[in-house]
C-alpha cells in the first residue's frame, strides 16, 4: 500500500515545550497495551473545560498542529499511544523530542516539521475555520491548507517507511534477499 498523501482536519494546540509527561501524565501509564489511552492523553490539561481537546468543534481532528519542542523529556511511549488512540494520525510541529520522533514513526504516527511562522499561519486558519482540511503530500514534501503550500521537513527514512507502510518487521523483510545472499557468501 502506498500512502503518499494524507488528508484530515486539524486541531491547533498553541503551546511550546510540551513534554511527554504533560502529554501522558505518569498516573495514566498503568495499562500495558498500546490501546485504551485516549481518555488519558493530556489528562491533566483536559480537566480545564477550555482546553482545545475539549472543544467540540475539533473532536474529529486527526492532525495536531502544535508548537516547538513537542514531546521532549522522557521516552514515554505512552504519549504516542495516547495521541493515536485519541485519533491523531499526524503531528505537525517546528521541532520534536528525538525519542518521541522515533517512537511516533515506529508506531505509525506521522511527525511533520514546519517552520514556526507556517505553524502560526495554520493556527490562525484553524481558529477561523474549525473544519478546515489539511493535506500532507509526502512526495512533494508539502503541507497544504486553504490552497497555501508550506514546505515540510521529514527524515527520509521516516518518509519511506510511512509511504510504504513499513514497520520494523516489514522493513527487515525488504532486505531478505540481501540477508540470504550474505549468509550464502559467508558459509563458504
Amino acid at each position: 500500500m502506498i500512502r503518499n498523501i494524507y488528508r484530515g482536519r486539524g486541531m491547533p494546540l498553541v503551546k511550546n515545550n510540551i513534554d511527554t509527561d504533560q502529554i501522558m501524565p505518569a498516573r495514566f501509564c498503568y495499562r500495558h497495551t498500546r490501546r485504551g489511552h485516549d481518555n488519558s492523553v493530556f489528562g491533566d490539561w483536559r480537566e480545564d473545560a477550555n482546553f482545545i481537546m475539549n472543544n467540540p468543534n475539533y473532536q474529529r481532528a486527526t492532525i495536531l498542529v502544535t508548537g516547538r519542542e513537542f514531546a521532549t523529556g522522557s521516552s514515554r511511549e505512552y504519549a504516542v499511544w495516547g495521541l493515536k488512540d485519541w485519533g491523531f494520525k499526524v503531528i505537525i510541529a517546528p521541532s520534536f523530542g528525538d525519542i518521541f520522533y522515533k517512537n511516533a514513526s515506529i508506531n505509525d504516527l506521522l511527525p511533520i516539521i514546519l517552520n514556526e511562522s507556517d505553524i502560526e499561519t495554520i493556527w490562525e486558519m484553524l481558529f477561523d475555520d474549525y473544519y478546515m482540511e489539511i493535506s500532507i503530500d509526502l512526495h512533494q514534501e508539502i503541507v497544504i491548507a486553504k490552497d497555501i503550500k508550506f514546505k515540510l521537513t521529514i527524515d527520509p527514512i521516516v518518509k519511506k517507511r510511512y509511504i510504504e507502510d513499513l514497520d520494523d518487521i516489514k522493513d527487515t523483510l525488504t532486505y531478505l534477499h540481501t540477508i540470504e545472499k550474505f549468509e550464502i557468501n559467508n558459509e563458504k
